[in-house]
């Protein structure tokens, strides 16, 4: 096994770096994921339009992934990366004035652009700095210390809400993305920009750059179509696991908070042994036995009976995200060419979304219209079903 030592000669310092970057943005992520769902249920009742109001973020990202991944291949990295920062600190600010659900759909909607150009730069760095032989383990060092982000940053946000009017979170959430700021700005290279040599208006071709993935590698679709599947689940679990455990099971916000912190403490901590196992043996077999665990899980969880059943497969549902995403990205980098990371970045990113979409969006349909909020998490088993039989195409 390659020390650590070497690791850091071949340049995994700077995956490291952009590491510690991710986890400051995601714990501001993780406290704002937990707080919309509950601040949109203050203002409307219906699943379908907490639902719809969650996705309308990931509406947004699904149309500019494509677009500010060729901002980062024209204007650089760390730019586009500063000024989405810039733009989530005043977007925390808005969302402490928010009354109305109109003003929640509309900020979503924004928010979810300013984010991609957050996300994309990030992804892209983080390709650009893994050592070769090494891109299943540079991706799960990194998803493992993101991670962090997102077990701390619930809890934080449950404990807040419990001792604060629910919308101080979103000045906390400013507060961290601030953060964020000064330490991209004090840590960052500043990058050379490869200059994609594109005219003005093929920005907006998303039809001609998702043919241009799909047309790279045999995988691409079968791995755009799993990430579309894993994110439905990501996108279910911060938004339903909120409102089933508090409106079934009797959890307060403080103990949802706990729940989902425990949730990405187990996603992170099989993050490292995935990423290893992956480069050794095979990212396929390992993303397989993630959606097998996933389906499970998910199924059982929909089943659950009291909060200690409920929580229990939560758990491991969580866990599943660990033994796909790492799979996902690692080869996605390998089919990836180097000269359009920027762009083809941005059209695998926009499975991601779709996923986000997806989730909260049929998830609060079906819960409104069948059977409450445990609905969401037969759909999810349902989902993974049919992606354990997608992963099967990768194994020829």
């Amino acid at each position: 096994m390659i020390s650590f030592k070497q690791m850091m000669a071949q340049g995994f310092g700077r995956v490291l770096k952009i590491s510690l970057l991710a986890f400051i943005a995601v714990t501001a992520f993780g406290v704002y994921d937990f707080t919309i769902p509950y601040f949109t249920e203050e203002i409307s009742e219906s699943l379908m339009i907490i639902g719809i109001t969650v996705s309308l973020m990931y509406v947004a990202s699904f149309f500019f992934e494509i677009p500010l991944g060729l901002a980062v291949d024209r204007f650089g990295r760390k730019k586009v990366m500063l000024a989405s920062l810039a733009g989530l600190v005043a977007m925390g600010a808005l969302y402490f004035f928010a009354e109305q659900i109109w003003q929640l759909m509309v900020m979503g909607f924004v928010f979810g652009t300013i984010a991609v150009a957050f996300w994309i730069p990030e992804a892209v760095l983080i390709r650009d700095y893994s050592p070769k032989k090494m891109y299943g383990l540079s991706e799960s060092v990194y998803l493992a210390i993101s991670q962090v982000g997102w077990i701390i940053g619930p809890i934080i946000a449950g404990i807040a809400a419990t001792q604060l009017d629910l919308k101080y979170n979103f000045l906390l959430f400013s507060a961290l993305v601030s953060v964020g700021i000064v330490y991209a700005g004090l840590t960052l290279e500043r990058d050379s920009v490869r200059g994609q040599q594109r005219k003005q208006a093929k920005l907006f071709a998303l039809a001609k750059s998702f043919k241009e993935f799909i047309g790279i590698h045999k995988y691409a679709l079968p791995l755009y179509v799993l990430s579309i599947a894993v994110n439905i689940w990501v996108g279910i679990e911060w938004v339903f696991v909120q409102i089933a455990g508090s409106n079934v099971f009797g959890l307060s916000e403080g103990a949802v908070g706990a729940v989902l912190g425990g949730m990405m403490a187990v996603e992170g901590l099989l993050y490292l042994s995935s990423g290893y196992l992956m480069d050794k043996v095979g990212a396929k077999y390992i993303m397989l036995a993630g959606f097998l665990l996933l389906f499970s899980a998910a199924y059982f969880a929909f089943l659950s009976t009291n909060a200690y059943m409920f929580v229990f497969f939560l758990l491991l549902a969580g866990g599943s995200v660990a033994w796909i995403a790492p799979g996902t990205e690692a080869l996605a980098t390998t089919i990836i060419p180097e000269n359009k990371r920027g762009e083809m970045t941005g059209v695998f990113n926009s499975a991601a979304d779709i996923g986000l979409m997806l989730g909260p969006l049929i998830g609060g349909i079906i819960g409104q219209f069948l059977g409450g909020p445990m609905m969401p998490f037969i759909y999810v088993a349902l989902v993974a079903g049919v992606a354990v039989f997608i992963s099967l195409k990768l194994w020829k």
